[in-house]
């Protein structure tokens, strides 16, 4: 990808379905598994082997800290002890990374207010194992949810706080200003849990089952269906009334606990974003005006086939940082 008029463009994209069993909630069991399907795909697209890799995962945290006043080479050491209060993980075995946002006013006086991402380095080992046995090289490793937001933070208003969701196989939620996102949570209402009781119920393959929830969608008012059909619709209504819980608990809390103003719109993208009545569902359940987020692109077919909505993880990535 790369920036062009303000927005990152995709310029070339290939996705590849994954066999189960080789990442669970975003975590990697497999990584020999993992890298070989890795190879593959940047082997048949010849792909560079720089890579930048996304996390999102129930480990790995983020919290906004207010500093006293500190000049740059002494935040370290400040969030180091403030973050033994902040992050619910030993610090000895978390890797942690953040970036301050500015002096803000406080009822405790001005304050230097600090972004800090923590995750769990158990979480992070067998990704990078998983790399090296593909042949990669990773230069850099971000949250999912920061590259989604930097793949769409330029689609519509940017004024005001904003939600982003990237309903993969968790539901990714947060909320951003200025392209700088300030708040994330991970729901469990995503598309692994989905699957797993389509398989279920249905007795069928994941595949099967993704390619059947894409087709069934949420039923329309008034259409006659079969009693599989149904099933599947009402597990996918039911999920997206919780799903539309949790982004409205979000907004809400939010708004409350950091002073901004309300949270009205959102971005949404991810392998559920496509499921027809998907979306809808959710803005109707959680009072948000959401839009379904697709990643630019650069030219004619750069996507090779793969649905816009699913690309802004890898577009963010890419390009990094937007500037």
């Amino acid at each position: 990808a790369r920036v062009q008029d303000g927005r990152i463009a995709a310029e070339r994209a290939a996705a590849g379905a994954l066999p189960p069993g080789l990442l669970r909630d975003g975590v990697v069991i497999d990584p020999d598994g993992l890298a070989r399907e890795l190879r593959k795909l940047f082997a048949e697209h010849r792909f560079p082997k720089r890579v930048r890799v996304g996390l999102a995962t129930p480990r790995t945290v983020l919290r906004v800290i207010d500093l006293p006043p500190l000049e740059d080479r002494d935040v370290r050491a400040a969030l180091l002890i403030q973050a033994q209060e902040s992050i619910p993980m030993p610090l000895d075995r978390a890797v942690m990374d953040f970036q301050t946002i500015g002096l803000v006013d406080t009822p405790a006086g001005r304050r230097l207010r600090v972004i800090v991402v923590a995750t769990e380095r158990d979480g992070v080992e067998p990704l990078l194992e998983a790399l090296r046995g593909a042949g990669l090289k990773a230069v850099g490793i971000d949250l999912s949810i920061f590259a989604v937001i930097r793949a769409l933070r330029d689609h519509g208003s940017a004024n005001g706080p904003r939600l982003y969701a990237q309903l993969g196989d968790l539901a990714n939620i947060a909320i951003a200003e200025g392209g700088v996102c300030r708040f994330n949570r991970l729901a469990p209402q995503g598309l692994a849990t989905l699957l797993e009781r389509v398989t279920e119920s249905q007795g069928i393959p994941p595949d099967q089952a993704l390619a059947l929830l894409q087709r069934t969608g949420i039923e329309p008012r008034g259409e006659q269906v079969h009693a599989g059909d149904r099933a599947v619709r009402d597990l996918l209504t039911r999920t997206a009334r919780e799903l539309g819980s949790e982004l409205r608990g979000a907004a809400e809390f939010y708004s409350t606990q950091f002073g901004s103003g309300p949270v009205a719109t959102g971005m949404v993208a991810g392998p559920l974003a496509p499921i027809p009545g998907f979306v809808e569902a959710i803005a109707a359940a959680s009072g948000l005006e959401l839009t379904c987020g697709e990643v630019t692109v650069a030219k004619a077919g750069a996507l090779l086939g793969v649905d816009a909505r699913l690309a802004p993880v890898a577009s963010g990535l890419s390009v990094g940082e937007l500037g």
